[in-house]
Parts: structure tokens; C-alpha cells; sequence
């Protein structure tokens, strides 16, 4: 069997099917006071992509994000606790917040900050990302690259 880490690394990239997580989690105990996996903004915005892709719908995020939320074995990153905790949130509950849209994909992916850390060479990794998206927008030569050409296995960026 599976162990709990295995299966909460699983929930959180999003990389087995809905019923297979949701059979895995409900083999476990509700109650937990182990170390606790992380869910961190790269979950979520690669999530994010996997929808603005297609691969994924506004019914699969629910889900998954209904998984997640209240779960005393996840926590969420401490630099950016609050707004993992109010995404997750507005993911399960699209009734009440409203359903997922590019325009609110667009919003999420600004709202995330790096650990303090990092800042500037974040905002420098960010500002290279949105020059080359708008380059791709505006030269309809640019080619349109996917997550997979610029980084690679082991999720390094590939295009330094």
C-alpha cells in the first residue's frame, strides 16, 4: 500500500484521477499528527495551466481542491499561506465565489510571491517570462513553447 506522503504528493500535483485519489485519501485515518506535506504555489499554478491547456475542467479543480481543503495532513506554504488557503477555497466553493475563468487564472498567477528570499531574482524570472509571452502575442512567428520545452525533468528551467 501506498504510504500517506506518497498519497498527499499525489493529491497535490494533481497526478492520478480524481476516483483514484479520492479511493487512496479515504483509505487513510481523518485524524493526523505526523509532519505535515506542503502545498506550495507551483501546485496550483500548475494546475492552473493544466486547465488553460484543456487537460483539466472547472469540475476536476472543484474536486481537487475539495480534497484538499481542511485536510490536517496538507498545510500551505508560509509565505504565501493565505492566499493558497483563499484559492483552494474559492476552487471548492464555485457556487459561492464564482466559477474559474481565464481572467481569474490570470489574477492567481499574480498573486503568488516567491520566499522572501528570492524576490528579486523571482521578479527577474517573471519579467523574462512576460517579455517572452508578449513577444509570442505580438510576432506571429514567435513559437509557443509548453511547460515541457522549458524546463526540464527535474522542473529547472531549461531557456537560462
Amino acid at each position: 500500500m501506498t504510504n500517506r506522503r506518497q498519497i498527499l504528493q499525489a493529491l497535490i500535483t494533481f497526478s492520478k484521477p480524481l476516483d483514484l485519489l479520492s479511493q487512496e485519501l479515504s483509505q487513510l485515518e481523518w485524524d493526523y499528527e505526523g509532519e505535515p506535506v506542503i502545498l506550495k504555489p507551483i501546485h496550483v499554478v500548475k494546475v492552473l495551466n493544466r486547465f488553460l491547456s484543456g487537460e483539466l475542467n472547472v469540475k476536476d479543480i472543484e474536486a481537487w481542491a475539495n480534497m484538499i481543503e481542511c485536510r490536517e495532513d496538507l498545510e500551505y506554504e508560509y509565505s504565501n499561506h493565505e492566499q493558497l488557503e483563499k484559492v483552494i477555497y474559492e476552487f471548492a466553493n464555485p457556487d459561492i465565489e464564482g466559477q474559474l475563468t481565464i481572467a481569474r487564472c490570470q489574477k492567481i498567477f499574480m498573486v503568488f510571491s516567491p520566499p522572501r528570499s528570492s524576490e528579486r531574482h523571482y521578479t527577474q524570472q517573471i519579467g523574462l517570462t512576460l517579455e517572452w509571452a508578449l513577444s509570442t502575442f505580438y510576432c506571429s512567428n514567435a513559437p509557443v513553447l509548453e511547460a515541457k520545452q522549458i524546463f526540464n525533468k527535474d522542473q529547472t528551467c531549461l531557456t537560462k
